[in-house]
This record gives C-alpha cells, sequence and structure tokens, in this order.
C-alpha cells in the first residue's frame, strides 16, 4: 500500500473521483478537496496498484482545531491513512466518524468526548411555501453575517465559508437574525452549515425559509443536499424532515 499527500493535479484528480463514488458517506474529505478549502486543507491518500483504496483530509482554517476526515476504506487502509494524516497534526482534533472509525481513531489518539449528531441528506429538497422574505447574503453583508454568527456561537462558521458557498438570510430592522449557509461545495454534493437564528426570532419559521432558499439554490445544479444536526435536536430534525432531507448516518463526533 502507497500512502502520500495528494500534492499533484493527476493526484488531486483521482482522490476527487474516488470520494465522488459516495459523496454522502465521504462529503468532508470530499469538500476539502475542492477550492477555497483546499487551501487550507491537506488531503492524504492510500493506493494499490495505482487505484486510490482511501483518502483523509486534514481541514485546518486560521486558529481553530484542526478537523480530520476518513474516507470510505478497509479498517487496516483507515488506520493507516489516520497515522499519517495525524503526523500533521499536534494537539486536539475534531473528526465526524461512525462507529467503526471511532475504533480506528483510538489506535492513534484518546478521545476526549463524543457527541451523537445525524447526518441528513436529500436528492433533491423539498420546495416549501413561506411568507418570511429571505434574501442571499452579498460581499457587504460579510461583517454583519461575521457578528451574527460569531455571536450565536456557529462552531463551522469562518469568514472563509463565504467563499464557499450560498448564504441565505432574514434581516429584521438591517441587522441578520436567522440565516443559512453553505459549509462545503463540489459539483456533486453541497453541505449546509451555520444554520441558526437569534433566540427571539425563533419558532417563527425563519431557519426554515432560509435553509429551504438555500437548499433549492445549491440543488438546482443536480447537487444532493447533506447536513449534520445534533441528534437530540428535535426540532431541527423535524424541520430538515419537512424540507425533504432524510436520515443518512448516526455519528458520534
Amino acid at each position: 500500500m502507497l500512502l502520500r499527500e495528494a500534492a499533484t493535479p493527476d493526484q488531486l484528480r483521482k482522490a476527487r473521483k474516488f470520494l465522488a463514488e459516495n459523496p454522502v458517506f465521504n462529503v468532508l474529505p470530499l469538500g476539502d478537496a475542492y477550492a477555497p478549502l483546499l487551501g487550507v486543507s491537506k488531503l492524504f491518500v492510500a493506493a494499490e496498484r495505482n487505484a486510490v483504496t482511501g483518502v483523509c483530509s486534514v481541514y485546518q482554517p486560521f486558529n481553530r482545531k484542526p478537523s480530520v476526515a476518513l474516507s470510505t476504506a478497509t479498517p487496516e487502509t483507515k488506520r493507516k491513512l489516520l497515522g499519517i494524516a495525524l503526523s500533521q497534526v499536534s494537539g486536539e482534533f475534531i473528526t465526524l466518524c461512525n462507529h467503526d472509525k471511532v475504533e480506528v481513531v483510538k489506535t492513534h489518539a484518546a478521545v476526549l468526548s463524543l457527541e451523537s449528531e445525524l447526518q441528513m441528506a436529500a436528492n433533491p429538497p423539498k420546495c416549501v411555501k413561506s411568507n418570511v422574505k429571505v434574501s442571499r447574503a452579498r460581499n457587504k453583508d460579510v461583517e454583519e453575517l461575521n457578528r451574527f454568527c460569531s455571536e450565536q456561537d456557529s462552531r463551522a462558521w469562518t469568514p472563509l465559508q463565504f467563499k464557499v458557498g450560498p448564504f441565505y438570510c432574514v434581516k429584521r430592522n438591517g441587522k441578520i437574525v436567522s440565516a443559512a449557509g453553505t459549509h462545503l461545495k463540489t459539483p456533486q454534493i453541497a453541505h449546509l452549515g451555520s444554520i441558526v437564528t437569534s433566540e427571539a426570532y425563533r419558532r417563527q419559521g425563519l431557519a426554515a425559509a432560509c435553509t429551504s432558499a438555500l437548499a433549492l439554490d445549491l440543488a438546482s445544479k443536480g447537487r444532493i443536499i447533506s447536513l449534520f444536526v445534533r441528534s437530540n435536536n428535535k426540532p431541527a430534525i423535524s424541520m430538515y424532515e419537512k424540507l425533504g432531507l432524510r436520515k443518512f448516518a448516526r455519528l458520534p463526533s
């Protein structure tokens, strides 16, 4: 088995092709393989007889904890990929993985905490009618969007996310009070994130309106829509189901 960083255009092309064979399961490393996230990510590839058999990405935006994501692969390939990837990481890191990958992670690192999340996906999402006025965020809104997401403690948000894909928002008195954005985007799939609403404006359908507008925009190019949600967040899960998303996998994270 050959292990190496995907450092050439040909190696990157092969990694993308492998990941795109299962875009929902491989959504995180697949997204890290495309700009602009590729600029703050490293991809490590396992290959046998010149064929890719697994990929591991390390995404490290700015000063945040790095996120490590493993693709579909055999347990042995996952262990070896994780070993080479973690040689690039010092200190704590975050990983989203199913139960079998937790055991792989434990061979290289101590698990400090586990949080249960669901991955939900739609192909295509449903069109949900709403009277809520939603607008697509523009360049002039980035400073306000950064303020809003920071105040709401949106963990996945960085200003880099605005370069990945569209954000949709609802404003009241000129300020953003609800938003939904693109965490990553590839030709095959778009993963949503930073779906938040100010506490005073919750339970008014604002998040559903933002998420619906965003999902329909991204799906218009034929992309699958994916997102993660805390498994105990029943109101959010119910909302996403109304938008046509269905439970795909349960992930300790």
